[in-house]
């Protein structure tokens, strides 16, 4: 916890909680004010810009937490004064949960960083991977590996070179694409645990921490590459219309289907991948 000079907000970073807070800050992600002697019920997360949820001590009182569900940011709201016991207490029962799972810091960052390549080079979907392998330095080969890896990274004195296996059957474009993108995020983020990427359900060769947290990490990165969370909101929300007058539980079901076939058409990743992100961005719930 890091406390910041010259006023009484202190900083927590909590794992990510993985359900997405909704609406994004219309100022770029600062924090609504104090207004006089209230706290504002609307906060935006500084880290990623989603809409942050207050937590509270008392149910009488303003809040003495804010958190983002969708990367794990929380931020301590003392208004100047310090936290009394009852405070104190509840904001130890959501602490506990950083040092239970430090292993997901790497997640906010990696968003970050996918975020500032689409921003430096100003791509929109569908985002060209192995143009934006090339323009950052790192050339794509198609190799022949072993049957279960996917892809790897072969590191030169020079140069790191984004490998994709000819030999693994690769059902789709889509598929290839996200492996792409996973692999150019170990890259660009500095991981080193991780050797190459095996078939889904796999036996992998390393299970050691690191690799874990960097196969999350690189996740989450390709995720924000191929499906930026602000524009895959935005076409999502442009379905709500749609789903709202279907009929019954299963129009709407078949309606969402379709919705997620359409968004996995237009940003090129698969019907699952699409899924899995509207899911970890709240949408579904």
């Amino acid at each position: 916890m890091a406390s910041r000079a010259g006023n009484h907000t202190e900083l927590l970073t909590l794992p990510r909680g993985g359900q997405g807070a909704g609406r994004r800050a219309p100022n770029g992600g600062i924090p609504a004010p104090v207004v006089g002697e209230t706290v504002s019920l609307m906060r935006w997360c500084p880290v990623c810009g989603d809409e942050m949820t207050p937590e509270f001590g008392s149910p009488c009182e303003d809040p003495i937490a804010w958190a983002c569900r969708a990367c794990g940011f929380l931020q301590l709201e003392t208004g100047g004064r310090p936290l009394r016991g009852e405070q104190v207490a509840a904001v130890r029962e959501l602490a506990p949960v950083a040092a239970a799972a430090p292993d997901e810091a790497p997640l906010p960052s990696a968003v970050r960083a996918a975020r500032e390549v689409l921003a430096t080079f100003g791509l929109a979907p569908p985002v060209d991977v192995e143009r934006v392998a090339s323009l950052l330095g790192y050339p794509v080969e198609w190799v022949r590996r072993p049957p279960s890896e996917r892809g790897g990274i072969a590191r030169q004195a020079d140069r790191d070179t984004l490998l994709l296996n000819r030999d693994y059957p690769f059902r789709s474009t889509a598929e290839w694409r996200w492996v792409l993108a996973e692999e150019l995020a170990h890259a660009v983020l500095g991981h080193t645990a991780l050797a190459a990427s095996d078939a889904p359900g796999g036996a992998p060769a390393l299970r050691e921490p690191e690799r874990r947290r960097e196969e999350r990490a690189a996740k989450a990165f390709a995720a924000e590459l191929l499906m930026p969370a602000i524009e895959v909101r935005a076409e999502f929300g442009r379905s709500q219309p749609r789903l709202r007058q279907a009929m019954g539980q299963r129009e709407r079901e078949d309606l969402l289907q379709q919705v997620i076939s359409d968004l996995a058409h237009t940003f090129q990743v698969s019907r699952t991948a699409m899924r899995i992100r509207l899911e970890d961005l709240g949408l579904l719930h």
